[in-house]
């Protein structure tokens, strides 16, 4: 029932994405992607000290995921982050995290 839901709730994105006059905007169409296809990329150049990285892990908890882990699609069915490495790392290792995630995460409408 899930994954039928995430599959309209991106069909439906996607259609009124067609008609935005804010296409143009990689923020226009953020799709759910599900955890398993995403990978971290191999050129991530921050360093997250461990106090900051305690504060992300807490605001994670506390509040969810307020940006989302933005991907790009270099297959199908598998994408390479752009964006939030720290976080999706956090909701990787953490149990009360992956909990959170439900194993999805937003990433970018493939370009068709």
């Amino acid at each position: 029932m899930t994954r039928a839901r995430i599959e309209a709730i991106n069909a439906f994105r996607q259609v009124l994405h067609h008609y935005s006059p804010f296409r143009s905007q990689p923020v226009d169409c953020v799709l759910w992607v599900k955890q398993e296809l995403v990978a971290p990329n191999d050129y991530n150049p921050n360093n997250v000290a461990p106090p900051e990285k305690r504060l992300l892990q807490t605001s994670l908890e506390a509040d969810g995921f307020t940006q989302p882990v933005v991907v790009i699609q270099q297959r199908p069915q598998a994408y390479t982050i752009v964006d939030g490495f720290h976080r999706h790392e956090l909701a990787c290792s953490k149990a009360a995290l992956k909990k959170n995630a439900k194993r999805l995460f937003a990433g970018d409408l493939p370009d068709e």
